[in-house]
């Protein structure tokens, strides 16, 4: 692994002189996990900056009766760990690999040192900051107004949207219908009753992981809950 090159693709460090991106390179450490292994639990101490190189991982929060409410997938170029790094002693989530991922993983205080000196990284933070609190954002929103068909909607537009621009029809889930329902605060029988009926009622058509659109317009009106 040429742990500078990777860190050369991702959006997080761009505009960072390469005397600084060399000097954050040789300081990390690239680590590998196996799907269904933690990163790092709730809780748990933790001081670094963390950044998904390869494979797919879930940001949760669990109950202590067990119930699991994921916040955010993570995929290659997301970090993690951006309050622990420069904050907080203790990691608020829990993170772990839901297929072979690998991880950069560098030290807070290293990160800390070059970004009181390199504006560029700190913008690149900040940028990616104000992106998850608005996913956060919608997350809220999402869980605490909207039922379960809308949540549906609203986040295959998102996917689809994001995947394949605005004019994109199908979706390939990168996740299992369980995990899927744990992003949407339900239960995966509640899940599969919600995309029995959408099929049924000739907005999508779904095979396997792949989700088709057939009728846009009437998915953005239950997005909005009409």
């Amino acid at each position: 692994m040429d742990i500078l090159k990777q860190m050369q693709k991702l959006d997080l460090f761009q505009g960072v002189p390469a005397e600084k991106l060399r000097f954050l390179a040789e300081r990390a450490r690239y680590r590998t996990y196996k799907a269904g292994e933690m990163f790092i639990g709730e809780t748990d101490p933790a001081h670094a900056f963390y950044v998904i190189v390869t494979g797919q991982a879930k940001l949760y929060k669990s109950s202590p009766e067990g119930r699991e409410q994921t916040l955010h997938l993570l995929r290659p170029g997301d970090p993690f760990g951006m309050c622990t790094a420069f904050a907080v002693d203790s990691f608020p989530a829990n993170v772990m690999a839901l297929e072979e991922s690998g991880i950069l993983e560098i030290p807070g205080q290293v990160m800390e040192e070059v970004a009181t000196s390199e504006p560029r990284l700190l913008l690149n933070i900040i940028q990616l900051l104000s992106d998850r609190l608005k996913e956060s954002m919608s997350l809220i929103e999402s869980l605490s107004l909207k039922e379960i068909p809308q949540r549906l909607a609203s986040f295959l537009l998102h996917a689809m949207t994001r995947e394949g621009g605005e004019k994109s029809d199908r979706l390939e889930l990168t996740i299992t219908q369980r995990e899927l329902a744990k992003i949407m605060g339900a239960t995966p029988e509640a899940l599969s009753r919600t995309i029995r009926k959408m099929s049924n009622a000739g907005i999508l058509a779904m095979d396997g992981r792949t989700i088709r659109i057939l009728e846009r317009v009437a998915l953005a009106e239950m997005a909005e809950g009409e």
